[in-house]
């Protein structure tokens, strides 16, 4: 699955955070940044985020720009991923928007892995660093639990934990689907494969959802080889997936990995979660 985001994929990737359907289904920025304005838990003399998974960096422009408003500018921003081409793509974005308000760092760093000391060594000398799982990335992940984990490894006692994360609902599977149907998200999902010299004409897309979790996989329509390997018709490869929680299921992970759960926000309509929390 993460090589929709790697490599050539990024930019597909970039195309499809910037359509209609991406930006629909998740809460907006300014909501994820109101929830972290209202928690009261910002350190007052500055704000230093750490922001895993900032995709393409049109969101993170939002999410920052609403808490400048709100009082709260970030002086210091790093971006972290295991794609060095989506923080090449992150970073030029915001330092355009940001000038020179803002500092714009990024590292590389697979929450998936382990932990890292990418933060600590990134980090001021003093006050916290807000780190940002936002717009779902912690759907889109093997374990949840486990990222949490490796996330809270990272940093230090007193640091700040932001998560917004799709709740599960009872719109049923066609509803929760229709935002995965369109071409943008396929060219995302499949552009790993063409880049292994897969044939599009060769792939179809499936897209189901079950226990909560959207998948998405390429069957292949005949036998292909790929490094020497042969494929028979009809093998699936799983492509995607993206996990919906309840609200207990974010809050127990969050606890479980070891953060002290500060603030919960339930956007309107209850598809939405927006959890703050702090590192003891």
């Amino acid at each position: 699955m993460k090589y929709a985001y790697a490599g050539s994929a990024a930019y597909t990737h970039d195309a499809y955070a910037r359509s209609d359907d991406y930006l629909a289904m998740l809460v907006s920025a300014r909501q994820e940044a109101e929830a972290l304005l209202g928690s009261g838990i910002l350190d007052p003399t500055a704000t230093t985020i750490a922001e895993i998974g900032p995709g393409n960096g049109r969101r993170s422009g939002a999410f920052l720009a609403r808490l400048a408003d709100g009082g709260r500018p970030c002086r210091r921003y790093l971006a972290l991923d295991f794609s060095a081409t989506l923080l090449s793509l992150a970073c030029a974005r915001l330092t355009h928007s940001a000038g020179a308000a803002m500092t714009v760092d990024a590292r590389l760093w697979d929450i998936e892995c382990g932990s890292s000391d990418q933060v600590e060594r990134w980090r001021p000398a003093d006050g916290p660093v807000v780190s940002c799982l936002l717009g779902h990335t912690l759907g889109n992940v093997d374990s949840p639990a486990a990222a949490l984990g490796n996330i809270h490894a990272g940093l230090r006692p007193g640091d700040v934990l932001l998560v917004s994360v799709l709740l599960r609902c009872d719109e049923g599977a066609a509803t929760t689907l229709a935002p995965y149907r369109g071409p943008e998200f396929r060219a995302a999902a499949l552009e790993p494969l063409l880049a292994a010299g897969i044939a599009e004409a060769d792939l179809e897309f499936d897209l189901s959802f079950h226990d909560g979790v959207v998948t998405g996989a390429a069957v292949l329509e005949r036998e292909v080889v790929v490094d020497g390997a042969c494929l028979p018709a009809g093998h699936r490869i799983h492509c995607f997936q993206s996990r919906r929680f309840s609200c207990s299921d974010v809050t127990g992970a969050v606890a479980q990995a070891g953060w002290h759960v500060r603030d919960v926000v339930t956007e309107p309509g209850g598809v939405h979660l927006v959890v703050t929390a702090t590192r003891g």
